[in-house]
């Protein structure tokens, strides 16, 4: 394989990663007809027109390797808030958990006799993954005013 050939294996590997990390999002609140922008704000302070909060969306992310899911949470929550009516959302921290599953056990028992008595021997191994999940909230708010 030639250098261009191999950078643009890499690039479509980035690629396939990139878009890997599946961002689940919640909502909880009033919907409204669909806007097609929403103003987006990092603390309430920000905001300076009188407003009403129309809701809460969450969202989250297996954070993989080579990506960025902190702007992949964003966008989602920012299409969130378009698709529900939103005018502005107003983000929160990004959080990052660690979560850790155990799959798999693997145990071997092996007898052996010693003279009179029998002897036994037991070998386990647990496989665990750990992972990391990013999230991000973010209040939904809809304009009472100029």
């Amino acid at each position: 394989m030639d250098e261009r050939c191999t950078r643009r294996w890499l690039l479509g590997l980035v690629l396939a990663l990139a878009g890997a990390g599946c961002v689940s999002v919640d909502y909880v609140g009033k919907s409204f007809p669909p806007t097609s922008s929403v103003d987006l704000y990092m603390s309430a302070d920000d905001v300076r027109r009188p407003y009403q909060v129309i809701g809460n969306a969450s969202a989250q992310v297996d954070a993989i390797p080579f990506t960025n899911p902190s702007q992949q949470l964003q966008e989602k929550l920012l299409a969130e808030a378009r698709s529900r009516g939103a005018d502005g959302i107003i983000l929160s921290d990004v959080d990052t958990r660690e979560v850790t599953s155990t799959q798999q056990t693997f145990g071997q028992a092996s007898s052996k006799k010693k003279g009179s008595k029998k002897n036994t021997q037991y070998t386990e191994t647990t496989t665990t993954n750990t992972s990391e999940i990013k999230s991000l909230r973010g209040t939904l708010i809809k304009y009472t005013g100029p």
